[in-house]
């Protein structure tokens, strides 16, 4: 593994590493041996993978890239209880679940 320079991805700092593997020689179609490369680049902030990149020449090559990224919270609306649940009515009861 070859750690990479960190570039700015999406307003993030990102973490990049770079590995390189080798297939044997008579696997997969090929009587020599195939160099198989993958780049990942991770948010240390965020503790997800922002890019990468894989690229096999029998293949090709796989991109990926987190795009639209928006850093604001979900909209009030979703953290409100469904009006069809009911609250317990003591402790140790039956759980909330739907009325009816």
């Amino acid at each position: 593994m070859t750690p990479l320079q960190a570039p700015d991805i999406q307003g993030l700092r990102a973490d990049g590493q770079h590995t390189t593997g080798m297939s044997e020689p008579g696997r997969v179609g090929s009587r020599k041996p195939v160099e198989i490369s993958r780049e990942v680049w991770t948010s240390p902030e965020l503790m997800l993978t922002v890019s990468s990149r894989d690229f096999d020449p029998r293949s090709g090559a796989v991109s990926y890239k987190l795009k639209n990224l928006k850093r604001a919270g979900p909209e009030a609306a979703l953290m409100k209880v469904p009006a069809f649940f009911s609250q317990p009515s003591r402790p140790g009861s039956k759980a909330a679940g739907p009325k009816g």
